[in-house]
């Protein structure tokens, strides 16, 4: 179809057209930014695996947290709070993909579960990068393949569960009214506690099926964390859109493989997953020149 411009409503056609398509164009690549500001890169930086994790995204999978007695954290509003010594990064880490071209996929890392092919990614990636890099080494790798049998005969998902009991109503008022009653759901957590950082195993029900599922979470100090130049990130709000940084060296090799053991004792699934996986890495190294 062709406009014709030489009256007045051609021409406010044609002016709708070109703002429609600049307005397009715009948020396209708004979006486009916001999506890769999301994202957990890696990368090398010396002898260490560097992650890039956003600061300001709440919804996604690093949120930020006070710290508090049940081990939880509650969430908050990073720009509107000084960051500090009692905050921490909640990582919801994974360590697979069904997407070949996902950003930190390791595509000669492959498995079948359930009939539909995974590429290793994220977690898998980082045990590549630390491996190459010696940040750990290979009989690192094969004794943690190895203890993965001994772990999954009391995997979390499997033995533990969500509890509900009728509890007191001590010190609240006395009883509910119109018949109603108190009751308790207990969700067991688990964690494991280090100086560079500490790991969450939670139990939450399955949003797809029946049941419960285990999930791992990394949880990040503030004041581990670090800028784009390596130095440690002054206490103080976050900027719309910033990155921190967290690194895995030799200082804190135990830290990763901690993660690797959190996945094993998780469920049945993760351990199985973890064995493929840790095999692989296995092949690639014995394989590479």
């Amino acid at each position: 179809m062709k406009l014709n411009t030489n009256n007045g409503l051609g021409r406010a056609a044609l002016r709708l057209v070109v703002a429609l398509v600049l307005t397009f164009t715009w948020i396209t690549r708004a979006y486009g930014a916001d999506t890769e500001y999301k994202l957990v890169r890696l990368e090398t930086a010396g002898q260490a695996v560097r992650v890039r994790l956003p600061l300001t995204d709440v919804s996604g999978k690093v949120r930020p947290k006070e710290r508090t007695p049940d081990g939880y954290g509650e969430p908050l509003a990073p720009t509107k709070t000084v960051l500090g010594e009692k905050h921490f990064l909640e990582w919801q880490i994974g360590y697979d993909t069904r997407e070949a071209d996902a950003p930190n996929v390791v595509k000669e890392i492959q498995f079948v579960r359930k009939g539909e092919t995974k590429f290793g990614a994220e977690l898998s990636k980082m045990l590549v990068d630390a491996l190459r890099l010696g940040v750990i080494s290979t009989n690192d790798i094969l004794r943690e393949r190895d203890r993965l049998a001994k772990l999954s005969e009391a995997t979390l998902e499997e033995r533990e569960g969500i509890t509900t009991e009728k509890t007191p109503l001590e010190n609240k008022g006395g009883a509910l009214p119109d018949g109603f009653t108190r009751w308790t759901q207990k969700v067991p957590q688990f964690l494991r506690e280090t100086e560079h950082g500490w790991i969450q195993i939670q139990l939450k029900p399955r949003q797809r099926a029946v049941g419960n599922q285990a999930m791992v979470y990394v949880c990040i100090p503030m004041k581990r964390v670090l800028t784009a130049d390596g130095k440690p990130r002054a206490p103080g709000p976050a900027k719309t859109k910033e990155t921190v940084f967290y690194e895995f060296s030799r200082a804190n090799a135990g830290f990763l493989l901690d993660i690797v053991r959190a996945f094993a004792i998780a469920s049945k699934q993760h351990n199985e997953d973890m064995g493929q996986i840790l095999g692989k890495i296995l092949e690639m190294k014995t394989s590479s020149p």
